[in-house]
C-alpha cells in the first residue's frame, strides 16, 4: 500500500500495542485466531496473516474500554491529514479475485463480495499471486488511486465456485457484520485446509445453509 498510509497505521499499531495496551493486544490475537484458525510461524503465509491481524486490530477491533476502533481513537487525539484519515476510513475488507494486468500494465482486481472491478495504482507493486487467484484482503482509495493492503490470504483455487456462490448470498444481505462473519469463516476454512491437506477441498469448503438468514 502507499507508504504514507502504511506509516500512519504503523504509528497507530505501535501506540496501541505497547505498555498498558499489551494485554488488550493479546486478547485481540486470541479472538482473531479463534475466528480464523491458529497461525504458526512455520506456515507459508504466517507473515501475511500477522499483517492481516495488525490491520484488523487497528481498524476493526472494538476494545472493551471505548467501543471505538483504535484508529478512530488515534485521530481524535492527534493531528492527521484529512486525506489520510479519509483514505483509511474507506478501507474495503472483502474477497477478491486477481484478474491480471490491463493493457496499460496496471493490476486489476474483482471485488467478489461487492461485485466491483478495481484498478490498482499505476505504481503499485505486483501482488504475489497469479491470474485467477481468489484472496481475502483489504483495499483503499488514496489520492484517487486504489491500493492493496499487505495482509492478504490466498484461497485454494478448487474452492472458488463455493466461495463465489456464498459471497453472492452475503452480498444480497447488504450487512457489514454478515460480510465480516463470512470472511472470518472462509479464512477458518482455509486454515483447516492447510492443516488437513490430504482431505478433498470440497469436503472442507462447505458453507452451512443455516449460517445466513436470507
Amino acid at each position: 500500500m502507499h507508504e504514507s498510509l502504511r506509516y500512519l497505521l504503523e504509528k497507530v499499531l505501535t501506540q496501541y500495542s505497547n505498555n498498558e495496551f499489551y494485554e488488550t493486544l493479546l486478547k485481540a490475537k486470541e479472538d482473531y485466531f479463534l475466528k480464523t484458525g491458529k497461525a504458526f510461524e512455520e506456515d507459508e503465509d504466517y507473515e501475511s496473516r500477522m499483517a492481516s491481524f495488525n490491520d484488523w486490530y487497528v481498524l476493526q477491533y472494538l476494545p472493551d474500554s471505548s467501543g471505538k476502533p483504535f484508529f478512530q481513537q488515534y485521530i481524535e487525539g492527534h493531528e492527521v491529514l484529512a486525506e489520510l484519515t479519509e483514505s483509511i476510513n474507506l478501507t474495503n475488507h472483502s474477497l477478491f479475485e486477481y484478474l491480471g494486468t490491463s493493457f496499460r500494465g496496471q493490476h486489476l482486481l474483482k471485488d467478489i463480495l461487492h461485485d466491483e472491478k478495481i484498478t490498482l495504482a499505476k505504481a503499485h507493486s505486483a501482488p504475489s499471486m497469479v491470474k485467477g487467484d481468489l484472496f481475502i484482503g483489504r483495499t483503499t482509495l488514496y489520492r484517487e488511486e486504489n491500493y492493496l493492503y499487505n495482509g492478504l490470504r490466498i484461497m485454494p483455487k478448487e474452492a472458488r465456485s463455493a466461495m463465489k456462490k456464498e459471497a453472492k448470498k452475503v452480498r444480497k444481505l447488504n450487512d457489514r457484520k454478515q460480510e465480516l462473519d463470512f470472511l472470518f469463516f472462509t479464512e477458518a476454512l482455509k486454515t483447516k485446509w492447510q492443516r488437513y491437506g490430504h482431505v478433498d477441498v470440497s469436503k472442507i469448503f462447505v458453507f452451512p445453509d443455516n449460517r445466513l438468514k436470507l
